[in-house]
């Protein structure tokens, strides 16, 4: 019901034919190039994760990496297509394990569960995560972007969703249901990683089972 939340729209949507050609390759190269830009991205997720992305450059991250200037271009056009590879590999969907014919609560229940989860293991990346809610705010291509996006994915969430429960058990339409869906746990998650000791598993899942 809930296979993307944000940032994943743009990640695993806009740059799918990326990825692809990147995989090609890196079978191509025995791995290597696989490698190398995984010690980049663990490098850019280091550095930004300290100094944000604005104040991350491009040497630094190559000299975390153990290379030069030179292979970060090798990999990525630029600063903005390695902070995007970052973002896709560390923030996956979260993927609740739905049941055929449970009741709007009882799935909303196990999405709150998988939210809680995910919360936890994502903590730590929740500086990264931050950085690119903020790029997107001061960039307008990406936020046009992001925009277009979420529209799309928007409207298959909500065609998944009618799978597993029947229109009528709704309180409102799939498509608004979707984008509060998507809007509460994107809040759930950020106020987690600010305070974890008051957005506890219990209250994600209350939130959600609400929306019932």
């Amino acid at each position: 019901m809930h296979g993307r939340i944000k940032y994943n729209i743009v990640f695993y949507e806009g740059w799918t034919a990326q990825q692809a050609e990147a995989n090609v390759l890196d079978r191509a190269g025995g791995g290597k190039r696989a490698r190398t830009r995984e010690k980049l991205i663990s490098a850019a997720a280091a550095v930004i994760g300290e100094k944000g992305y604005d104040r991350a450059s491009l040497e630094e991250i190559a000299a975390r990496a153990g290379m030069t200037r030179g292979a970060v271009y090798g990999n990525f056009k630029n600063k903005e297509e390695l902070f995007l590879a970052l973002i896709a590999s560390r923030w996956k969907p979260i993927v609740p394990p739905l049941k055929p014919g449970a009741s709007l609560k009882e799935q909303l229940h196990i999405l709150g569960e998988t939210v809680a989860k995910e919360a936890r293991a994502r903590r730590s990346q929740a500086t990264a995560a931050i950085a690119f809610q903020l790029y997107a705010l001061t960039h307008e291509p990406m936020r046009s972007h992001l925009t277009k996006q979420n529209a799309a994915t928007y409207r298959r969430m909500a065609k998944d969703l009618l799978k597993v429960v029947p229109a009528k058990e709704l309180p409102m339409s799939a498509e608004k249901f979707v984008r509060i869906l998507d809007a509460m746990i994107t809040g759930l998650l950020f106020t987690y990683f600010q305070t974890p000791e008051l957005i506890t598993k219990d209250i994600i899942i209350t939130a959600l089972e609400a929306l019932a």
